[in-house]
């Protein structure tokens, strides 16, 4: 009878002791898991932080001179989300005007100022493009990587400008020239996208 008291007992202790409760570590986990989903902090960054402008001026063999001013857009940008951890980042790469003016003969021919909308129509970047086509989305995300004078001697009778658009965090890239004659005529031409 006492061991049956015995077993009856430790029987006992065994299902009160299961009642379900958890573990420091479990109730740790758990409250930092609701931690997360409930707080965040946002970071703003800016890329450039400042205002930067570069102008260069060249004078090419062939007789022409060329004036490309950049210069960054401080009101219009394109805001990429990143959430690591509770860190909510928003970083915004701010898009860039630029300014070309080509002489030939001491003779402006072509003076021409671009912001973000005539770069688009100039380039061809519009929102009717199908998702998946290879400039899907360069009219609202892509901004200016890069623009230089293409110094080639073999070009006589013309300037080339060549232009590079890029999607910030993607390696979505569109590859331009611009071809201006000594008339002031410009052509855009689109040469390559990844």
């Amino acid at each position: 009878m006492r061991n049956l008291l015995g077993v009856f007992l430790i029987l006992i202790v065994g299902f009160t002791s299961c009642e379900g409760r958890i573990t420091k570590n479990q109730a740790l986990a758990e409250d930092i898991e609701h931690f997360k989903k409930t707080v965040t902090f946002q970071i703003d960054v800016y890329k450039p932080e400042n205002y930067v402008e570069r102008e260069v001026d060249t004078t090419l063999s062939n007789g022409f001179r060329v004036k490309i001013k950049t210069y960054t857009d401080m009101d219009n940008s394109v805001l990429f989300t990143k959430i690591k951890d509770t860190i909510n980042y928003q970083t915004y790469y701010r898009n860039f005007k630029f300014d070309i003016l080509v002489e030939k003969d001491n003779k402006v021919i072509y003076n021409k100022s671009f912001d973000k909308q005539k770069a688009n129509k100039a380039f061809k970047f519009n929102s009717h493009l199908v998702k998946g086509s290879e400039l899907y989305n360069f009219d609202k995300l892509a901004i200016l990587n890069a623009i230089q004078v293409d110094d080639d001697p073999s070009y006589t009778n013309t300037v080339v400008i060549d232009v590079v658009y890029a999607i910030p965090e993607t390696d979505k890239v569109s590859y331009h020239k611009i071809v201006i004659n000594d008339k002031g005529k410009a052509n855009f031409i689109q040469t390559e996208n990844h």
